[in-house]
């Protein structure tokens, strides 16, 4: 079991990044594996419709590094932080150059983080334009950290009723979405998805 961690803010040393730290020592000290990009130390270059035609150009070199490692995951959970109600550019880009090769059929948990009471629109949208293409498969959970300043700033030691209210339902959620990721496997095997006659989504 491997689960992709997609910390989606452009800006280095996050809240995004921080909570995408914590979700990774979680899995990893219940036994799961896991690869973190953190789109504000690791950007992508912006995509453009050359990635399509230039097989060997200077995006498909970008991605190629980061398309290995999303295919060896299992499933995903996509750290977005709420900027004015919308998703980052970086991480609308990311999903740009996402295929199915990458995420078909693989569940994804959402998990927004506010440093007010926002979040909700980037799940939203994430829901509603990031998956045509790539065929990720959204699980029904998903998370919303508001106030993120005064969660998960440590990874054992909660600071009060609501950050071990987001400790426990995030837990809940991951291991849910591993449950998904051991389900899901068995209509990746089944090999019935024709993504070469279907490569768009409708």
């Amino acid at each position: 079991m491997k689960i992709g961690i997609i910390c989606g803010s452009q800006r280095a040393n996050s809240q995004t990044s921080k909570v995408g730290k914590y979700i990774e020592a979680k899995l990893n000290a219940a036994g799961v594996s896991s690869y973190l990009i953190d789109l504000g130390v690791e950007p992508l270059p912006s995509f453009e419709d050359s990635f399509w035609y230039e097989k060997n150009g200077t995006l498909q070199a970008k991605w190629q590094p980061v398309a290995d490692e999303l295919k060896s995951c299992d499933g995903f959970v996509v750290v977005t932080p709420d900027w004015h109600g919308m998703v980052p550019s970086c991480l609308k880009n990311l999903f740009l150059f996402a295929s199915a090769a990458e995420m078909a059929n693989k569940p994804g948990l959402i998990v927004a983080v506010s440093s007010t009471v926002g979040g909700y629109l980037p799940v939203a949208e994430l829901r509603i334009s990031s998956y045509k293409n790539n065929r990720i498969c959204w699980i029904p959970d998903h998370i919303i950290i508001r106030n993120v300043k005064t969660c998960l700033n440590d990874t054992e030691q909660a600071e009060g009723k609501d950050d071990m209210y987001i400790r426990a339902r995030l837990q809940h959620s991951l291991s849910l979405l591993t449950e998904y990721a051991r389900a899901l496997d068995m209509v990746r095997l089944s090999m019935v998805a024709d993504y070469d006659t279907y490569q768009y989504g409708m």
